[in-house]
């Protein structure tokens, strides 16, 4: 049985006065004034008064590894962890072992979801079979098991007549292409952004023109197809500058930020530091600011986890050689508070908008409002220490960790 719960001087993201809400049977029931509402009217009281609440985060882009990598993560760790980091809802990256390119796969992954996750959770479908880049998946049946986005996660298309020919087919069943800017020709052997870091350490760089020229092609692709197209993973200013001018006329297009690409430069690499290896790998600080401002403005609709376990041993390999990927759901919001938020960065409105808002609108969900008769999906600033994902070395924890709990 669920219990009823009042949250009592409630701040909330919307600019409105603190407010009382009252939450029963999972759903709210009344909203009122601070301090109006009988605490004898709830089976828990909670006082909310200092502190924020706020719609349950949503993550379009994390890697939760399971069936097929259990030694990296599985569902129960990895939306324990999101829980932990404020998020309430996840999209799941196809590539699992065997990956999602079938119904099969999608229903045997939705099981695991349905008995372990703790947080909704949604698939996203391959762009190929088998995720190898030479074979159109099966869209009827990945759509009509739900998914919305079909993507070959961290694989850049490098096929484009493959690319072109699979938006043309799916261009009547209301599917997302979502992709990585890239030019694998480019980027093959590189294992960092190109810069003083890389000539000191020695490191091939990957060319932020790359992903611009990718950008480009798969933005003309799908204006040619009539397809919706989301951007994965922007990491540079020229890449900013396109997405600016191309979502002028451009329907459809939408763009995300991994949350890394907004607090860490290639700087931070510093000696052969694996944990700052990441795809596309961290820029310069000009990059970061113009991806700031990108999201404040709108031009990047989404803030991602990117969430990406690698096992311990790997990252203690050869920098050359170690796997790119940096975890982030149990830190997501904490990390987005003290890095944004708390210097002024980003306002809580922008990240509500990015975070939760314009992600469950890119999923055909129903957004969150403060309104009487939804269901809330709402955190409170607590204190807790325990990190719940398997992998517990994040670059993103913040100095102080505070964690945001569901009351």
């Amino acid at each position: 049985m669920k219990t009823s719960v009042l949250i009592r001087n409630a701040r909330l993201t919307d600019g409105s006065a603190p407010a009382d809400l009252l939450v029963s049977g999972g759903v709210i029931t009344a909203k009122a004034p601070a301090g109006t509402l009988l605490e004898s009217a709830a089976e828990k009281a909670l006082d909310a008064s200092g502190k924020l609440v706020l719609p349950g985060l949503f993550d379009i882009h994390a890697h939760l590894c399971q069936p097929g990598r259990e030694d990296k993560e599985r569902v129960a760790t990895a939306t324990a962890a999101a829980l932990h980091g404020g998020v309430t809802g996840l999209m799941a990256m196809p590539d699992t072992e065997p990956v999602m390119d079938n119904a099969a796969q999608i229903t045997t992954f939705m099981e695991i979801c349905r008995t372990d996750a703790l947080v909704e959770v949604i698939p996203s479908g391959c762009l190929t079979k088998g995720d190898g880049g030479e074979e159109q998946a099966s869209y009827d049946s990945l759509r009509a098991k739900g998914v919305r986005f079909i993507t070959d996660g961290d694989r850049a298309p490098d096929n484009m007549l493959l690319l072109y020919r699979a938006m043309q087919y799916a261009s009547n069943l209301n599917l997302t292409f979502a992709l990585r800017g890239d030019v694998p020709s480019l980027t093959a052997r590189a294992a960092m952004h190109p810069g003083t870091t890389s000539y000191r350490l020695g490191l091939m760089g990957s060319p932020s023109c790359a992903e611009e020229i990718g950008l480009e092609t798969i933005i003309r692709l799908s204006v040619d197809t009539g397809n919706s197209l989301h951007v994965q993973t922007v990491s540079t200013a020229g890449s900013v500058d396109i997405l600016r001018r191309c979502k002028q006329k451009t329907a459809g297009l939408s763009a995300e930020a991994a949350l890394h690409h907004l607090l860490f430069t290639h700087e931070d690499v510093g000696r052969y530091d694996t944990c700052y290896k990441t795809l596309p790998p961290l820029r310069d600080q000009s990059d970061v600011d113009a991806l700031i401002a990108a999201v404040n403005d709108g031009t990047i609709d989404c803030i991602v986890s990117d969430h990406t376990p690698c096992t311990p041993f790997s990252k203690l390999q050869d920098f050359v050689v170690a796997p790119q990927g940096m975890i982030a759901l149990d830190t997501f919001l904490p990390a987005i508070y003290q890095y944004l938020v708390e210097p002024g960065k980003m306002s809580w409105q922008t990240v509500v908008r990015a975070c939760s808002d314009a992600p469950r609108r890119l999923m055909g969900l129903a957004p969150s409002p403060w309104k009487k008769g939804l269901r809330p999906i709402w955190w409170c600033l607590t204190r807790k220490e325990k990190r719940p994902s398997r992998m517990k070395r994040s670059a993103a924890a913040p100095a102080t960790l505070h964690s945001w709990a569901r009351p």
